[in-house]
């Protein structure tokens, strides 16, 4: 609690939570990667963020935004003179 109180009058400010780190901006522009106490499966840290500013994953968010998935839909009935038994089991 005692490190949560000088972070803030330091001036840190939480702009991401991700796979179980926190990333953090100063007022003065430095960037650090905290590790989250309790995590339980945690991933790799993005230490592309700590040089350049942008996330590793901003990029396949804006490729991927307007995707959707649509599952094919299996018909409920089939007539049994169509099925091959032998192929399935």
């Amino acid at each position: 609690m005692i490190g949560q109180l000088i972070d803030l009058i330091g001036g840190w400010r939480e702009v991401r939570a991700s796979m179980g780190f926190s990333y953090q901006v100063a007022r003065s522009g430095k960037r650090r990667i905290i590790p989250i106490d309790g995590y339980r499966k945690r991933g790799l840290a993005d230490e592309q963020w700590v040089g350049t500013g942008t996330f590793a994953d901003d990029g396949l968010s804006e490729r991927f935004r307007d995707f959707s998935y649509v599952a094919p839909r299996e018909p409920k009935r089939s007539r049994l003179a169509k099925q091959d038994f032998a192929l399935k089991r």
